[in-house]
């Protein structure tokens, strides 16, 4: 890892951080100099990438969250700021879809669950993280999306 990189001394946060994009962006991060905190509901995997970072001689730290629950998302952004002080970048980077690609069939539950990570978590993640940002003067709200979002179904 990168010891003077273009993002030495930031904090980001990375949902979804154990796989896939969120792992790319993670790893590319810690390159760059930030501290890079990896979050999402499975630990082996985001401990795996916190491992990887660590042994680049970057700095990680992984905590695990449901994003379906506003408090804990919450509580994981003013953890992160008590713990390190900042965040000054968010990735929204977790997703959900349905398994059931016919909207006919698609049941309420799965349909609540794919709204709440894929708009909810990101809006409650947001509006933890940007009265930090604005106090700081400044900040990196990234979210990511799918071709889904183009291509349904």
């Amino acid at each position: 890892m990168s010891a003077k990189g273009a993002l030495e001394g930031q904090v980001a946060l990375v949902t979804g951080g154990g796989t896939g994009i969120g792992r790319a962006t993670a790893l590319h991060l810690a390159r760059e100099g930030a501290q890079v905190v990896v979050t999402g509901r499975r630990s082996g995997p985001l401990e795996t990438v916190a491992d990887e970072v660590r042994a680049a001689g970057g700095k990680a730290f992984v905590r695990p969250a449901d994003l379906q629950d506003r408090e804990a998302l919450r509580a994981l952004v003013a953890g992160i700021e008590g713990e390190l002080g900042r965040v000054d970048i968010l990735v929204n980077n977790a997703g959900a879809s349905s398994r059931v690609r016919n909207i006919l069939f698609v049941q309420p539950d799965d349909w609540d669950a794919t709204i709440t990570v894929n708009l909810n978590a990101v809006y409650t993640l947001i509006q933890a993280v940007l009265p930090g940002m604005i106090r700081r003067g400044g900040g990196t709200v990234v979210t990511v999306s799918s071709l889904a979002a183009v291509r349904p179904g």
